[in-house]
C-alpha cells in the first residue's frame, strides 16, 4: 500500500495500480525498458494491472515475468470496459494511469487519475478526466515512489 496525507484532501491509501499499455507504458507495442524496472519496484506496494486494447498484439510477451496481471479488452465499448475494471475494486484505493480517449472513465473512477502525455501524446478526454497530468510514465511512477511530490502538487 502507498499511503500519504495531502493537506486539504486528507489521507490517500492506494492499493491497486491500473495502467493503460500503448502510449502509457509502451510505444508501438514495445514497453520501455525503464518501465519494467519501475513496475518491479512498485509491486511490493501495489497490485498492478494492465488493461489494454493490445493494438500491436504484444502486451503478453512484453509483460512476461513481470509482477502484474494483464487484461485485454473484449468489448466494443473500451471506455466503459476500462471504467468498469476500476469499479471492480474499491475505487478509493486505485491509482489509474493512461493517455487515451478510452482511458477517461478509468481515470475518473480512480482515487487518483494520472494522464501521461509521452511520445504518443494524450487525448483531450484523458487530460480533462485526470486529477494530474505528467510528461511521461517516469514522472507518474516518481509521484508514487516519492509521495511528497503528490503533496506538493495537490496541497490546497
Amino acid at each position: 500500500m502507498i499511503q500519504t496525507y495531502i493537506p486539504g484532501r486528507g489521507n490517500i491509501n492506494l492499493e491497486i495500480l491500473v495502467l493503460d499499455y500503448n502510449g502509457t507504458l509502451a510505444l508501438d507495442g514495445r514497453m520501455f525498458d525503464s518501465v519494467k524496472e519501475k513496475l518491479k519496484r512498485l509491486s511490493p506496494y501495489l497490485e498492478i494491472h494492465i488493461i489494454t486494447s493490445d493494438t500491436f498484439g504484444s502486451v503478453v510477451q512484453q509483460c512476461e515475468g513481470l509482477p502484474l496481471q494483464v487484461k485485454v479488452l473484449e468489448s466494443a465499448e473500451h471506455i466503459k470496459e476500462k471504467g468498469d475494471y476500476v469499479l471492480k475494486f474499491r475505487p478509493r484505493e486505485v491509482v489509474a494511469i493512461g493517455n487515451g480517449a478510452n482511458d477517461q472513465l478509468m481515470l475518473q473512477h480512480a482515487q487518483l487519475g494520472i494522464a501521461v502525455i509521452g511520445g504518443e501524446g494524450a487525448s483531450a478526454q484523458a487530460l480533462l478526466s485526470a486529477d494530474l497530468v505528467v510528461n511521461d510514465i517516469e514522472d507518474a511512477f516518481g509521484l508514487l515512489l516519492e509521495t511528497k511530490r503528490l503533496k506538493a502538487t495537490f496541497r490546497l
